[in-house]
């Protein structure tokens, strides 16, 4: 089973030191392709003292969906192994682990379960808790009634790929923004296919956004919404993404009511970032032309 990881990086420093040491352990089969974005720390000598190719990109040219896509390049694997720079395997057998589901012919893609890292507060701790449960799931058609939207999650920080599937739809969408995970498994079930999520394959990975950062990933959001309507259109008649956020948030305080009740006004506070940037970012084609201009550099905005 050959495996090629893709890992794309900016400024990625100390991140992509430890990941490498740790994914070098994992396997002889596998090699790692890193695609920079034109750092200017040490990324690049890094990668190199590692003995894997690093690709060097412009950062104006960076892009969720197309970036991956010169994983397309590489069309000797068996699987795609993607990744991001900040999350660390939490063991020595994340690739076998990630590769069980592919016994199914079936399943296509198969995405890690996310550890928070020491530090992370209860709000995130929740988060990871919801998203990445301690139950492995297989995910397809039958699953949508049950599910709704998250019947098309996935998380491209530690998300492996069938290879053939993969090279034979042509990979992800070509100039989604982000959320190109979550597009290409809807296109995937769509298509009759599988998705696991797989509880035994496990990375670090947990974030402290600040609020301006959670206005530009909610705002994107919205976009990738707004212009991917058969995501929505598949959900017809189940749990849409508008319905799930609200329910989330109400978990998340009775969460952190039993657990830490002071972290209850950031909460609410971040829920409503949440809200209005998805808002403004689905109905961004109605918005006064100015703020259009004014949200034109949104590519730049999310990595």
């Amino acid at each position: 089973m050959k495996t090629l990881v893709i890992i794309p990086t900016l400024q990625a420093g100390d991140l992509i030191e430890a990941q490498l040491s740790k994914l070098g352990h994992l396997s002889s089969e596998v090699n790692v392709l890193v695609i920079d974005s034109s750092s200017t720390d040490d990324t690049t000598e890094i990668v190199k003292r590692f003995g894997y190719e690093c690709r060097v990109i412009s950062r104006e040219s960076f892009n969720h969906a197309t970036t991956r896509n010169i994983a397309l390049e590489y069309d000797k694997p068996d699987f795609y192994l993607f990744m991001t720079q900040d999350a660390l395997p939490a063991d020595d057998t994340l690739i076998e682990d990630i590769a069980k589901p592919f016994q199914d012919s079936d399943v296509v893609v198969s995405y890690a379960r996310h550890i928070p890292y020491r530090g992370a507060d209860k709000i995130e701790r929740f988060n990871r808790k919801t998203n990445y449960p301690d139950q492995s799931i297989v995910k397809s058609m039958d699953r949508l009634h049950e599910l709704g939207l998250k019947t098309f999650f996935c998380s491209n920080s530690c998300a492996m790929y069938r290879a053939s599937y993969f090279r034979k739809v042509g990979g992800f969408k070509d100039g989604v923004i982000m959320n190109e995970d979550m597009e290409f498994t809807a296109r995937a079930i769509m298509d009759g296919k599988k998705i696991a999520y797989c509880a035994d394959a496990r990375v670090y990975h947990s974030h402290m956004f600040s609020g301006s950062q959670l206005f530009k990933r909610y705002f994107d959001i919205g976009i990738f919404f707004k212009t991917n309507g058969d995501i929505k259109n598949y959900l017809k008649g189940y749990e849409a993404a508008e319905k799930m956020g609200i329910r989330q948030a109400k978990d998340e305080l009775r969460y952190l009511y039993a657990k830490e009740k002071g972290l209850i006004p950031k909460s609410i506070w971040f829920s409503m970032i949440k809200y209005s940037a998805y808002n403004l970012g689905i109905r961004y084609d109605k918005l006064p032309l100015f703020l259009r201009r004014f949200f034109s550099l949104h590519k730049y905005w999310h990595r």
